[in-house]
């Protein structure tokens, strides 16, 4: 052997001896680290209505809390768990006068006071995970791994750091009662879940399998059920005349099906029955659950091991139904992470899984860039230290879909979908080791997966931001605005026709307003030829949109014919509670070409859309 080949050799031996070295204290420094920079430059505004609704409950107002945050044009829609919690975590702010009144409209100060709250659940969560892994079984080593497994998981980590969810809040509560399951004390099983229904419905997808595999005594199940819901109606029984609470809370404004409690139905296929012109389907998601609630019922641990691994197993199959059988927002797989992270420790082979996490991350960063562009990508600097910087216009040179969404949309939710089902399916007990304490020599793959997983999301995210500090960037103020074409329900439409003056169109650039809200719904942008023909669709989630901002659609080279006529069609295709966004508009009676103009309730109008097509 040549000694370059002994030198090369030993570099790589070395070089895997340091990546397979036990868990360190650098490595939690490094989590720290990361952690910190990310909290601190990175929020998604989801927070911002949440924590801001808090203060209507610091200014005295319990029983008339729904209606009173209505008054200032913020409407809860959750029960009212969360709010109690941010309310008692605020008092601070409030004390001090940082916010003194229900708005969206928080001060970065305030911002990063309440996201503080959830990132300490967070790492409690850890030492909660630690702890159910002890009664896996795994010992005191391997749970530790666990834990740094679960806090680490990409996924969880921009959920938590970089997005700043508050499910941790539900999550916590569901894994302590997972963690008296296991220790088989029922009363706190129940409790715990009780208190998690509060938060979010979600928890009754766990909790109603792991009764059923444990509990065969029917008049137990229903005790057990009637218990579980009493916390909920309670809260339930001081809000029920409240018109904001029976408005919001149940269906988000009101459209169930279309709200994130009705997702389970929108996936489903029709048998034929039907009324006038409305069709019924069988919801996979309901059609699934139901399946999985039965076999539970049916089947019965053959020792405590079994026990133990079917346990995640059943939960593992309960995340597939409602995340891989219906639709879901980013943030909530936080919710799934921990669960997926344990039974991965219980099988023989974690490192595969390892691997696939980090896959995972790369193709849901892809995908949640193109789903709801300028709301969970760059656009996050927004709510972070450097919003006074980038003033809102993030993302008006470059945007993280342009650098990174190669993968159409519809592959990437395949992926997913299917990459749910292998961490279902493969974890049955009869993939799991023996001894679920053996070690697990995957620490390499452990740091890769932490440290990729982050630089997937906040590498292209600070390119962007390179981007708009180096172009050559106009600002601008809109002022002397004629007027707006405002968009308030669902099916609301404007539409502009354009002559087409070259062999592509590169972008289309609006500028919208929001009507001092924060408007949750979506706007779709279609373009069309003169035969109707659809040549390119995006869809926005406008909870992102700031008052009077540039609006991008990256068209990215879309083929048109030099002199043809193209309609670009703006529809609002979800609308929740008092929804209004702008898109600007010229004067009446413009001159020049007389067929590019603008077309609203369906009627030709006399003025132009303020818009910018790049060709």
């Amino acid at each position: 052997m040549s000694q370059k080949h002994q030198k090369s050799q030993a570099r790589s031996i070395s070089v895997n001896a340091i990546a397979e070295k036990p868990l360190l204290i650098w490595d939690y420094v490094a989590f720290a680290a990361i952690a910190v920079f990310c909290f601190l430059v990175f929020q998604q505004s989801d927070l911002l209505h949440t924590a801001g609704c808090s203060y209507g409950y610091l200014n005295g107002h319990f029983r008339d809390f729904y209606d009173y945050c209505g008054t200032f044009d913020i409407h809860p829609a959750y029960m009212p768990s969360f709010y109690l919690i941010f309310a008692i975590w605020n008092i601070p702010m409030r004390l001090f006068g940082v916010v003194t009144f229900p708005t969206e409209n928080l001060p970065v100060l305030a911002i990063l006071w309440a996201k503080l709250l959830p990132c300490l659940i967070y790492v409690a969560s850890g030492v909660l995970i630690y702890h159910i892994a002890i009664l896996a079984g795994m010992g005191s080593k391997k749970s530790k791994l666990c834990a740094y497994a679960c806090l680490t998981m990409p996924v969880a980590f921009y959920a938590q750091f970089i997005f700043g969810q508050y499910d941790i809040i539900m999550t916590f509560c569901v894994l302590l009662g997972v963690y008296y399951y296991l220790k088989k004390k029922d009363i706190w099983f129940i409790f715990w879940f009780a208190i998690a229904m509060t938060f979010k419905y979600s928890a009754l997808l766990i909790f109603a399998p792991l009764l059923l595999y444990r509990e065969k005594n029917v008049w137990k199940i229903i005790a057990s059920c009637v218990l579980l819901m009493v916390p909920f109606v309670l809260e339930f029984f001081v809000y029920r005349n409240s018109p904001v609470f029976q408005a919001y809370v149940f269906g988000f404004g009101g459209n169930a099906v279309s709200s994130p409690t009705g997702y389970i139905m929108n996936a489903g296929y029709y048998t034929g029955f039907e009324l006038s012109t409305f069709h019924y389907e069988v919801s996979f998601a309901v059609l699934a659950f139901g399946t999985l609630c039965a076999w539970c019922y049916f089947n019965k641990p053959t020792d405590d091991r079994n026990f133990v691994n079917t346990v995640f197993y059943i939960c593992c199959l309960a995340f597939f139904v409602l995340f891989g059988l219906s639709k879901w927002h980013p943030q909530w797989l936080l919710f799934a992470v921990p669960f997926w992270v344990i039974s991965s420790f219980l099988h023989k082979d974690t490192k595969i899984f390892m691997i696939l996490d980090l896959i995972f991350m790369l193709v849901y960063t892809i995908f949640n860039v193109q789903m709801i562009p300028n709301n969970v990508d760059q656009a996050m600097f927004n709510n972070g230290i450097l919003r006074s910087l980038v003033n809102g216009n993030i993302g008006t040179e470059l945007m993280m879909e342009d650098l990174i969404a190669k993968l159409d949309k519809s592959l990437c939710l395949s992926i997913l979908t299917m990459m749910m089902l292998v961490y279902a399916v493969f974890k049955h007990p009869k993939y799991c080791a023996q001894n679920p304490a053996q070690e697990v020599n995957c620490m390499g793959w452990m740091r890769t997966r932490f440290i990729g997983g982050v630089a997937i999301f906040v590498v292209p995210a600070f390119v962007c931001l390179m981007a708009y500090f180096k172009a050559p960037y106009a600002g601008y103020k809109v002022e002397n605005v004629y007027s707006q074409v405002q968009l308030c329900e669902l099916g609301d439409e404007v539409s502009q026709t354009f002559c087409a003056t070259g062999n592509s169109i590169d972008k289309i650039r609006f500028v919208a307003g929001v009507n001092d809200r924060v408007n949750k719904g979506y706007v779709k942008l279609t373009v069309k030829d003169s035969d109707d023909k659809i040549l390119y669709e995006q869809d926005w989630e406008t909870s992102g949109w700031l008052e009077d901002r540039i609006i991008t659609a990256n068209l990215n080279g879309v083929p048109t014919t030099p002199g043809e006529y193209y309609t670009a069609v703006f529809e609002v295709t979800q609308a929740n509670g008092d929804y209004a966004v702008s898109i600007y508009r010229s004067e009446d009676n413009v001159t020049g070409d007389k067929k590019e103009i603008a077309e609203a309730d369906g009627k030709k109008q006399s003025y132009q859309l303020e818009m910018i097509v790049y060709q």
